[in-house]
């Protein structure tokens, strides 16, 4: 059974979303060899291999799969003794948040009910980070970012106005996730943006339906084969040559 997991906003390094979600990239991995401490065992109901989803003020920040080890440190200081190792953490990067009455308690087992609610809010974000994916709420880029890697802002707004336009299958090849693995493929795509944002010196209104097309994995990792980009007409022929 998996676990919604509501952190407080009162603790260390906890205090605003980005120093959370910067907590379970950086700091989490490094300091305590991926075990999340909290005051108390998080009980029997939690199996090997369970999600954990970590949500803040009511956004899913992080993900991570539960391997079923707990270590006991009584000398940690505060009360944050019980070390509960997690693997595959995940950010979540989304603007949406749960329904108000989802996150009660500190610990939620999901039922049918949240799991569901909490796909809503994190399906569109199982996306492989590219340099060109953006997100920022006034649709303004430019600006680069140091997380592990150089990473730019991500628009979420703008990434689902292009696929509300385009459809959720690849622009390049046409593939549909849904079409192939059913409404567990549903939404499912990558968002590319066509405008090398190395070469843009000064902050620009983005388009979303000019500057960013959705593609397939396969599709965009072979636009992203090569520096500079390949553009989308490029990876076009590639294919037609293929089937000639």
């Amino acid at each position: 059974m998996n676990l919604l997991f509501r952190l407080s906003q009162n603790v260390v390094g906890f205090e605003d979303i980005k120093k959370t979600k910067d907590f379970f990239k950086n700091i989490l991995p490094l300091e305590d060899d991926n075990h999340f401490f909290h005051t108390k065992k998080m009980g029997d109901r939690l199996k090997e291999n369970d999600t954990i989803y970590f949500s803040y003020n009511n956004y899913i920040v992080a993900k991570a799969i539960y391997r079923g080890i707990i270590k006991t440190i009584p000398e940690r200081d505060e009360k944050f003794i019980h070390g509960h190792k997690i693997e595959n953490i995940k950010i979540i990067n989304s603007d949406l948040t749960l329904k108000t009455g989802i996150v009660g308690t500190r610990t939620t087992y999901t039922t049918n009910e949240v799991q569901q609610e909490i796909d809503r809010v994190v399906k569109e974000n199982f996306i492989e980070i590219y340099p060109d994916d953006i997100d920022d709420k006034n649709f303004i880029e430019g600006s680069k970012k140091q997380v592990t890697v150089n990473a730019y802002e991500r628009n979420q707004k703008a990434r689902r106005q292009c696929i509300e336009h385009y459809e959720a299958k690849c622009y390049i090849c046409k593939f549909d996730f849904e079409k192939v693995y059913g409404k567990n493929g549903k939404g499912f795509i990558h968002v590319h943006h066509e405008i090398p944002l190395s070469e843009i010196q000064d902050e620009y209104q983005i388009n979303p339906i000019q500057d960013l097309k959705p593609v397939c994995p396969n599709c965009h990792a072979m636009l992203h084969s090569k520096i500079p980009a390949y553009s989308i007409e490029d990876v076009k022929n590639m294919i037609d040559k293929k089937n000639l």
